[in-house]
């Protein structure tokens, strides 16, 4: 290859090298583990990439969570919102959602009742919120989840919809991250890419004694009770 054209290569390709990758959202969903018969917390928290130098901009957002497992895992209906009063929510202290509702869990659900949440909140004052790597991750919700239809040892999985996307609106009217101008046009300004992470809950034995071992202790308490009570009528000897 003659010189010059090696040069000319180089400078071209090395500006893609050198590029910063693009900064995105990543929301993440925990996985905790809940007694059969119980309710549970999940956290859905975000993380910005993004440099503090040139922050993710966010003043509106929408994201949809489904569960999937053996038996019916569900949101439970009515959700509490305190979260949306939380220091660490996205948009603490400008919610125009706070004190709630943040969101809805649709009683028919996707595939079984209230297997779905759908959170959304934007900014009171319509300014976008600044992140980054440097102050994420925030929570986005904190939602309670009711085991009562489940079976100890069930694995449940607690998704996006979609995993991952461009943030626009227009792309999934299911879950979007972006910039509105609520003030003058309404129109959406900029987007902010994201991927998710699922989570995983796991249904432990039963918080609730099983009918067998309620009457097994009541038996016990019984037998005490008489052994105490033929002691008190024993007669007592003579000396």
């Amino acid at each position: 290859m003659p010189r010059r054209t090696w040069i000319w290569c180089v400078a071209v390709l090395l500006p893609l090298f050198a590029a910063p990758a693009r900064a995105d959202f990543v929301i993440s969903i925990s996985s905790p583990t809940i007694p059969q018969g119980g309710t549970g917390t999940v956290d859905v928290s975000l993380t910005s990439t993004a440099g503090s130098l040139s922050p993710d901009l966010l003043n509106n957002y929408a994201f949809t969570l489904q569960i999937t497992g053996p038996h019916e895992l569900q949101f439970s209906n009515p959700q509490g919102f305190a979260y949306l009063m939380s220091s660490q929510y996205v948009f603490a202290g400008n919610s125009a959602d706070s004190p709630g509702p943040g969101g809805t869990v649709p009683p028919l659900g996707t595939v079984y009742a209230q297997d779905t949440f759908i959170g959304n909140d934007s900014t009171a004052s319509g300014n976008p919120v600044s992140l980054s790597s440097a102050n994420t991750p925030v929570l986005l919700a904190a939602l309670t989840l009711d085991a009562t239809i489940t079976n100890p040892g069930d694995s449940y999985s607690i998704s996006l919809l979609p995993s991952s996307g461009d943030g626009k609106m227009s792309s999934s009217s299911q879950t979007f991250f972006d910039v509105v101008d609520f003030l003058n046009t309404g129109a959406e300004t900029s987007n902010v890419p994201f991927t998710s992470t699922p989570g995983t809950v796991m249904i432990t034995g039963s918080s609730v004694p099983e009918p067998a071992s309620i009457i097994s202790g009541l038996t016990a308490m019984l037998i005490l009770a008489g052994i105490e009570g033929a002691r008190r009528l024993r007669p007592c000897g003579h000396s």
